[in-house]
């Protein structure tokens, strides 16, 4: 736990395996998406930490662990402050590299990079809607209906399905139980309910789209190939406009909306390609397309 802007919030950190650890390795910033938490990255940061890499994944506010206030405001300002806050607060080592996943709070992240290009080393993309004509899933939309009598309201949002939805795999239960936990926490829905009231997702889809057309800091997209809600091919519409040093990575292992819970394993070898700095380009450089299979990374188009 660590106190940042007047909120508690709850985070977890990899530690690097002292043999492998080296000053010169940036340390890595996980963010999951909204409506999940830090969770999903475990044995993500246990993989990393094994390279010698400290991690760090916090619950954003209103979700998992972390204080979900009723004035906090959930709002893109109010996340992008927060998490500023927090940086600060954990004193993680500045520029480090950075992880985003899922809907709209993956977006305000990566705002905030944007916001803060000096803090980032490098960026990593896992499954998150980045095209203009990205749609919200299906529980999230439910927020946004044209009729307020067809919106949620304030009926719980059932945060185990909402994690559970979008894998090829069957969750294990243990697991299942700790996505659950928010379920009979009305200030966790509040959050929920609270953050879609405010948000214009076209809108916002906009602001990243012409935000990282000059983006310049070394950039993966890796996405797992079988999501239900985001079409990895869609991010190659995205890059249209990003000759910059932005690549994209398909995973070819089948794997979900969440990668990093499905099977990080096969996200590893890739990963740490970024990390170390072996996927950077030279300078700007065309549209990329790779795929990782269990024999390794192999080039599909250009």
């Amino acid at each position: 736990m660590v106190k940042a802007g007047g909120l508690t919030w709850a985070y977890r950190e990899g530690k690097p395996e002292p043999s492998k650890a080296s000053a010169d390795k940036p340390e890595v910033l996980l963010l999951h998406g909204l409506g999940s938490s830090s969770y999903c990255y475990r044995n993500t940061m246990g993989l990393i930490g094994g390279e010698g890499y400290r991690c760090i994944a916090p619950d954003w506010p209103g979700h998992g662990d972390t204080d979900k206030p009723g004035n906090f405001g959930y709002s893109e300002e109010s996340y992008i402050s927060g998490l500023g806050q927090f940086v600060d607060a954990v004193g993680i080592k500045k520029p480090f590299a950075l992880v985003v996943h899922g809907y709209i709070l993956s977006q305000y992240a990566m705002l905030y990079a944007l916001e803060h290009p000096d803090q980032i080393a490098r960026l990593l993309i896992l499954n998150t809607p980045l095209a203009l004509n990205a749609k919200l899933r299906p529980e999230l939309a439910a927020y946004k209906a044209p009729l307020p009598f067809m919106r949620p309201g304030n009926k719980p949002f059932d945060f185990m399905i909402y994690n559970m939805s979008g894998s090829p795999y069957a969750m294990q239960e243990k697991d299942a139980m700790v996505y659950a936990r928010p379920t009979s926490d009305p200030a966790a829905t509040a959050a929920i309910s609270k953050t879609m009231d405010q948000v214009d997702f076209p809108k916002l889809l906009r602001k990243v789209d012409d935000g990282f057309r000059t983006w310049r800091k070394p950039s993966v997209c890796m996405f797992g190939a079988s999501d239900p809600f985001v079409d990895p091919a869609s991010v190659f519409e995205f890059l249209e406009s990003k000759r910059t040093n932005m690549k994209a990575l398909t995973v070819a292992a089948k794997l979900g909306h969440m990668p990093q819970e499905d099977f990080p394993e096969s996200m590893h070898e890739s990963l740490m390609k970024w990390l170390s700095g072996e996927t950077d380009a030279d300078g700007p450089i065309k549209q990329k397309a790779l795929k990782m299979t269990k024999y390794g990374v192999v080039e599909s188009k250009n």
